[in-house]
Order: C-alpha cells, then sequence, then structure tokens
C-alpha cells in the first residue's frame, strides 16, 4: 500500500494556512458580493474588523490555530490524542488574538472547560454541524494516513478531537468524512473524482454519506463548482461547506485553483477555503503549491517546522519509523513557540 511522504504532509497544513487566510477577508459575503466587491481572490487580503482593528494580509484564523493546537498536541503525545494536552492549547487561543474569529459556542464551550478542567462536551444527537469544527478532521487523516485503515480507530480519535468544543453527532460525522478524504489526498492511491463515494463508504451512514453520494452524482453528470454550489445552496454549516471544498480540490488541475474556487463561493469562506487548500495540498504536495503564496502567509515558517515532526510521528504511531536513538530532553519534540 502507499504511505504519503512529507511533502504531502506540508502541502495539507501549507494548503489549509493558505486556503485560510484567502478566505479570511472576505468571509460572510455572497458569491456575488465577492465577486462585485473583489473579483477572483487570487493574492492575500487585509481585513479591517468592525472595532477598527487592521488584519494583515496572509494571516491565519480560528481555523489554522485549532489545527495546529491539534497537532502540536498529538506531536508532543506521541499520536495519541489527549485533551489535556489540546485543550489548554485552544483556551490559550480563546484568551488572544484568535478569539476574535472563535464562534460563539467554541467560546462558551471552553470558558465552561475552564472551570470543569474537562474537555468533552456530552453528545447531542439533535446539535447542527457548524462549518468551522469539520477541519478538524484534517489532522486526523493525516495521522492515520499510514498502512492498512482503521476506521474505528480514525472515527474515535474524530469524535474526541470534535467533542473538545462540539457534541453534535452530525458535527462528528462531517469531520470524519474530512479525515477520510485527507486520508485518501495524502495517499494519493485512488483517484480524486472517487473520494466522495470512498468516503461516503467509509462513514456509519447518516445525513453526511447522502450528501456524499449526492455530490458524487453531480461529479459523475459533468457537474462543475457554480452547479455544486447551487445544488446544496439550501444547506448551511457543514453540509454546504464539505461538498464545496471537495469539488474544488476534486476538479483542481493545480493548487490554487481549488483554493481560488472554494474561496469564490463565498459564506464562511475561511473555512471552504482551509478545507479545499488542505485537500489540494495533499493531493498535489508542498511542492505544487505556488512559491508566493507561501512566502506571503504569516505562519509559513511554523506550518513548516511543525509538519516535519508531526509526519515522524504519524510514521512512528504506525510502527514505521523507530528510533533506536536515545531522547535527550524528555520523551516530547520541542515545537518551536507559537504564541
Amino acid at each position: 500500500m502507499p504511505n504519503p511522504n512529507e511533502d504531502r504532509f506540508l502541502g495539507a497544513l501549507l494548503g489549509l494556512a493558505i486556503g485560510d487566510a484567502l478566505g479570511m477577508p472576505v468571509a460572510g459575503l455572497s458569491r456575488p458580493e465577492i465577486a462585485e466587491r473583489f473579483g477572483r481572490v487570487e493574492a492575500f487580503l487585509p481585513r479591517r474588523l468592525p472595532d477598527g482593528t487592521e488584519v494583515a494580509p496572509g494571516e491565519i484564523t480560528d481555523e489554522t490555530e485549532t489545527v495546529l493546537s491539534i497537532v502540536e498536541g498529538m506531536t508532543t503525545a506521541a499520536g495519541r490524542i489527549d485533551p489535556e494536552t489540546i485543550g489548554p492549547r485552544l483556551l490559550h487561543l480563546a484568551e488572544g488574538e484568535s478569539r476574535r474569529w472563535m464562534p460563539q459556542a467554541t467560546l462558551a464551550a471552553l470558558a465552561r472547560a475552564a472551570e470543569t478542567l474537562s474537555f468533552e462536551v456530552p453528545l447531542d444527537e439533535d446539535a447542527a454541524a457548524p462549518a468551522d469544527v469539520v477541519v478538524r478532521g484534517v489532522p486526523i487523516g493525516l495521522i492515520h494516513a499510514f498502512g492498512a485503515p482503521d476506521w474505528a480507530a480514525l472515527r474515535a480519535d474524530t469524535e474526541r478531537v470534535v467533542r473538545l468544543t462540539h457534541g453534535g453527532t452530525a458535527a462528528i460525522a462531517a469531520a470524519e468524512a474530512v479525515a477520510l478524504a485527507t486520508r485518501l489526498a495524502a495517499r494519493g492511491e485512488e483517484p480524486a473524482a472517487r473520494w466522495p463515494t470512498l468516503v461516503a463508504e467509509a462513514l456509519d451512514g447518516g445525513a453526511m454519506t447522502g450528501s456524499l453520494l449526492r455530490l458524487q452524482g453531480l461529479l459523475d453528470g459533468g457537474a462543475d463548482m457554480t452547479t455544486v454550489d447551487e445544488a446544496f445552496s439550501g444547506e448551511t454549516g457543514a453540509a454546504r461547506t464539505v461538498p464545496l471544498a471537495l469539488t474544488a480540490a476534486i476538479q483542481a488541475t493545480l493548487f490554487e485553483e481549488a483554493v481560488v474556487e472554494a474561496v469564490a463561493a463565498g459564506g464562511v469562506a475561511d473555512t471552504t477555503g482551509a478545507l479545499a487548500g488542505a485537500l489540494a495540498g495533499a493531493r498535489f504536495g508542498s511542492a505544487g503549491i505556488p512559491q508566493g503564496l507561501i512566502d506571503e502567509l504569516g505562519s509559513r515558517i511554523y506550518v513548516s517546522l511543525a509538519a516535519p515532526w508531526f509526519f515522524k510521528t504519524a510514521q512512528r504511531r504506525a510502527g514505521i519509523l523507530i528510533d533506536l536513538r536515545p531522547r535527550l530532553g524528555g520523551p516530547r519534540p520541542d515545537l518551536p513557540p507559537r504564541f
């Protein structure tokens, strides 16, 4: 079975951050509004917040910061999902500049966790699936990209990272779909055109499975990004974002096509851009990302340093990389400071 290389890991994390930063200035605008004000968003733009704060071009939002917190936590915990390692990182984000991007539901859950010191939200069958939570599936897909699939373990890890702040089963299923798609993209063993069906087959039924099979039918019928957008226009949250991001990553022939098309769809453009960027980055590798987008990305240095550690962590978890040398300075690798 093919295993991913380090370039695909780096591509996924860089791609996520690039898509996030491209979508940040236009998040909340509709497709027509973006087209009228900005045309095609092919470069990083600044944003002025309602309080007058100027956000520089190339800055990431909570989507990327959350994923990096998960990557950090898993790297320091030998590939395991440890809520007591990841949770405090999210609390730190909520106390800093990332707070301005975080939805109220996430902030409320973190405030409760700060009081109880428990980073596990109860399951809720009726809760909606917000778009921003599903990006947490990206690091799960990467850590499970080696060797034979273990769907039960992937599903359990996805549930743990979602339940740090959200208990909705629909949100867990959507994040699991993202994890499965990320795994496929990183391994590169299946044609991108088949991703929706393959992900749907690995899911445990539910609404997301139906959405993916519907998407597959549209793509097989020749639907483009605009047609898919119209077909899912009645959906909100993850139910719209996941199909759009998948479509952008599947139909792109170049990395930049994926993120530009995803951002152009509007709405939660930062999330859709981040998801499409992660999938396209894993698919094409970091070598397929234009150097200009990397150079102008605010978090490029940290991501470039964190990705190799995370890649080795995934190899060790899968039993592919065995380090016989004694580790100095404790059992955990030291990541560079991000805050």
